[in-house]
């Protein structure tokens, strides 16, 4: 039954991600005061590309081939170790949702993503791929620092034992610690979803195509579905850990993480048209020693025994 429960619980997040990818973007032209496409948009275009064949450069290797492979299964896998509709009574599903089989499932997203992008030899997607990994170095280390805080906290890396902790108030807000160590993790949140000035790798505003330059038709919409649900798993990874809502009904504890992300989204749309645009590098400068010092902070008084 619970793996009925997490089969559930994947298929839901490919169905809706795309629908909340539409929305955000019928946002966006709102407050750009432009028509916008359709909310639905996002399925029309994975549709599109779906009917369409597959290419592949001479200047590829098989890593080109298999990436987007690679890429789905480390999203789904990252999303699969959430415990939305499953806890630690769930002896097989509790032990695989750990804080580290997430770190690096994430890690392996980012690896694959810059290689394939320098494995196809375009100078563009080569310059996006470094840019990528750009993020990854600024914002990996504030995300471990606030983890860790959070891990020694529990006294645990088991992601159901955490939540259980914290619902029923023995870890959680009342800890100084924990509190600063979410504000910062809300920085490395809004980045992993690639909002403005952290866009995403199509990079259209900065580097036109970016890593996925060489990608069309079937691979491009892999690439696309995975890029949407690392996006909810790392929304999902910042809700189960600080604002767990589980319910014994596992239809319900699903449907009401479907709406957290759901305004997560919106919130997220706000910020990326009211904030300043800079380029990646004065952007990632201007924000990350800010979120770097208050995870910090968090990790010092947590020494400290506050």
């Amino acid at each position: 039954m619970d793996f009925f429960y997490i089969s559930l619980q994947l298929i839901s997040a490919i169905i809706v991600a795309p629908l909340f990818d539409g929305i955000a973007r019928k946002l966006r032209a709102k407050f750009q005061s432009r028509i916008g496409p359709s909310i639905f948009q996002t399925y029309y275009d994975i549709y599109k590309l779906l009917k369409r064949g597959r290419t592949k450069s001479h200047s590829t290797s098989y890593i080109y081939q298999i990436s987007p492979y690679v890429l789905f299964i480390s999203a789904a896998g990252m999303f699969c170790a959430l415990p939305v509709t499953y806890g630690i009574n769930s002896s097989v599903l509790s032990q695989f949702s750990d804080i580290f089989v997430l770190l690096y499932l994430g890690a392996l997203f980012r690896f694959i993503f810059i290689v394939a992008g320098i494995d196809t030899s375009n100078p563009y997607a080569g310059v996006s791929a470094s840019r990528e990994g750009t993020v990854g170095f600024y914002t990996e280390e504030v995300a471990v620092i606030c983890l860790i805080v959070v891990m020694m906290g529990a006294g645990s890396t088991n992601l159901p034992f955490i939540t259980n902790l914290i619902q029923h108030g023995l870890y959680g807000y009342a800890v100084p610690s924990f509190s600063i160590a979410a504000t910062a993790f809300l920085w490395v949140m809004y980045v992993e979803t690639g909002r403005k000035p952290y866009d995403l790798a199509e990079a259209e505003q900065e580097l036109q195509e970016g890593v996925l330059g060489e990608f069309c038709g079937k691979d491009f919409a892999l690439i696309d579905i995975a890029i949407l649900l690392k996006q909810f798993a790392v929304l999902g990874f910042f809700l189960v850990i600080f604002i767990p809502w589980r319910f014994e009904n596992p239809i319900l504890s699903l449907l009401v993480f479907l709406a957290e992300v759901g305004f997560l989204y919106v919130m997220a749309v706000f910020i990326d048209n009211f904030g300043p645009r800079f380029t990646i590098n004065k952007g990632m400068k201007r924000t990350m020693l800010f979120a770097l010092a208050i995870s910090c902070t968090s990790l010092v008084l947590y020494i400290m025994g506050i």
